[in-house]
C-alpha cells in the first residue's frame, strides 16, 4: 500500500510581513530604554507644570461664572476633566522640546553623551533615535488631538451651556436647505439628523444632458441604508405632462444629514476632527462651494501633530549650538513662540487664499523643519566639505 505525504508550498516572507516581525521583535537596548525613562519622566514633568500653569489661568477666567451659576463641585471637576485633553494637546509640542533640551542638556552636563562617544556611539545615532522616538510622540498626538480633545471639547460646551448658562438644549434640527446628491437637486424644510427622519421634501431629478426629468413632493421622509425613502409623494413628469401620486418611493440620496447639521450651525472648523471634516469638505466640493478655510483647518490638524517632530530636530540643533542648558530652555521657548506665531500667520493666509490650503498649514513646519535641519547637516558634515566651502 503506497503511502501518500502532502507536502504545503514554502512560506513567503513579504515586506510587510517582515516589516511586522521586525517591530513585534524588536526589543530596546539597555541605553534605549534609559533615554526613554528618562525622556518620558521629563515630559510628564513638563506636561504637569504647563496643566498646572493653564488650568490655573482658566480657573481664574471662569470661576464667576461656576459661583453665580451656583454650580456645585462635580461640575466644576467634570468641566475642567472634560477639558483636559484639548489642554495636553495644546501644550503637548512646548512641554516635548523643553524636555528634550533639558534631557541633552543632562547627558553633556553629566558627560555621559562624552561617556557615549568615546564607547562608540556618535551623536548622529542618537538623532536617529530620536527623531524615530519623535514619530511615535507625532501619532500619539494626532490621536490624542482627534479622539479624546474633539470628545471633550463637545462635553466641556455642553457642561458650559446646560450647567452653568442654563440653555435648554435639544436637537440639532435643519430648516430650509437645499444640496445636491447624484442627479437631485433637493430641500427640505426640516430634517432631523439623529432620528434620521423630516419633513417638506423637493426633488428635482435631472438627466444626463442637465433636462429635467421629475419634481418629486414629499410629506416625510427617513434615511434608509441605501438612500431615502419618501412618504406620501406627488410625482411631476414635465416631458410627460403627467403626475401621479404615491405612497412611498426610494431614491438613492446619500447625504449625510449630520453635515449639513454641522454646517448649518455656527462651527469652528478647529473643533471637529478630522473626519468630520473630509465629510464637510467632499459634500461641499460636489455642491461647488470654496473649502479653503476647511483645508487648511484640515491640514492644519497634520502640521500640528507632525511639529513634535520638528520640535525634535529643534531641540537636537540646539544642543550642537551650544551647552549652556538654560540657555537653550531660553532659546527653545523663544523659537516656540516664534513657530505658533509663524503657524498662525500661515493659517490665516491659506484660510483667505493668499497661499495654498497646505502651505499655509505647513509653513512654520517648513521653515523651522528645513533650518533646524540644515544646522544638524552642517553639523555632521565631513571636514573635507567644511573646508572646501571655506576654499570657495
Amino acid at each position: 500500500m503506497s503511502r501518500f505525504s502532502l507536502q504545503l508550498p514554502p512560506f513567503v516572507t513579504t515586506r510587510w510581513s517582515g516589516f511586522t516581525r521586525l517591530v513585534l521583535d524588536y526589543r530596546p537596548t539597555i541605553l534605549q530604554t534609559y533615554l526613554l525613562t528618562q525622556n518620558l519622566f521629563l515630559v510628564l514633568l513638563c506636561l504637569g507644570v504647563g496643566v498646572c500653569i493653564y488650568l490655573l489661568q482658566d480657573i481664574l477666567d471662569n470661576i464667576d461664572g461656576f459661583l453665580q451659576a451656583g454650580a456645585g463641585i462635580d461640575v466644576i471637576l467634570g468641566y475642567f476633566g472634560a477639558k483636559l485633553p484639548l489642554i495636553l494637546s495644546q501644550i503637548l509640542p512646548a512641554a516635548y522640546l523643553v524636555s528634550l533640551i533639558i534631557q541633552v542638556g543632562l547627558l553633556v552636563r553629566h558627560r555621559e553623551l562624552l561617556a557615549l562617544q568615546a564607547g562608540g556611539i556618535s551623536f548622529i545615532s542618537l538623532v536617529r533615535f530620536f527623531c524615530v522616538y519623535g514619530l511615535f510622540w507625532c501619532l500619539l498626538h494626532l490621536i490624542l488631538a482627534q479622539g479624546l480633545a474633539v470628545f471633550g471639547q463637545r462635553e466641556m460646551d455642553r457642561i458650559w451651556r446646560e450647567e452653568v448658562r442654563r440653555e435648554e438644549v435639544g436637537s440639532v434640527e435643519i430648516r430650509d436647505v437645499w444640496f445636491l446628491s447624484g442627479p437631485y437637486v433637493v430641500g427640505l424644510d426640516l430634517a432631523d439628523p439623529e432620528q434620521g427622519r423630516g419633513e417638506g421634501v423637493h426633488v428635482y431629478e435631472y438627466a444626463k444632458d442637465n433636462t429635467l426629468q421629475r419634481i418629486i413632493l414629499a410629506e416625510t421622509f427617513h434615511v434608509q441604508k441605501d438612500g431615502w425613502e419618501l412618504y406620501n409623494v406627488i410625482v411631476y413628469e414635465p416631458g410627460a405632462f403627467i403626475s401621479f401620486q404615491k405612497e412611498s418611493l426610494f431614491l438613492a440620496i446619500t447625504q449625510d444629514l449630520s453635515a449639513l447639521a454641522v454646517l448649518q450651525a455656527r462651527f469652528e472648523p478647529a473643533a471637529l476632527s478630522l473626519w468630520q471634516l473630509s465629510r464637510i469638505i467632499s459634500y461641499l466640493e460636489g455642491a461647488g462651494s470654496s473649502v479653503e478655510r476647511l483645508r487648511t483647518a484640515w491640514h492644519m490638524k497634520w502640521a500640528s501633530a507632525f511639529s513634535l517632530l520638528v520640535m525634535t530636530l529643534i531641540a537636537l540643533a540646539l544642543a550642537t549650538m551650544f551647552e549652556n542648558m538654560a540657555a537653550n530652555i531660553a532659546m527653545g521657548l523663544g523659537i516656540v513662540f516664534a513657530y505658533y506665531v509663524l503657524f498662525v500667520l500661515g493659517v490665516s493666509l491659506g484660510e483667505r487664499g493668499f497661499l495654498s490650503p497646505f502651505i499655509g498649514a505647513w509653513l512654520g513646519n517648513i521653515i523651522f523643519g528645513l533650518l533646524s535641519g540644515a544646522r544638524l547637516l552642517w553639523y555632521f558634515a565631513p571636514d573635507d566639505w567644511i573646508v572646501r566651502e571655506r576654499a570657495q
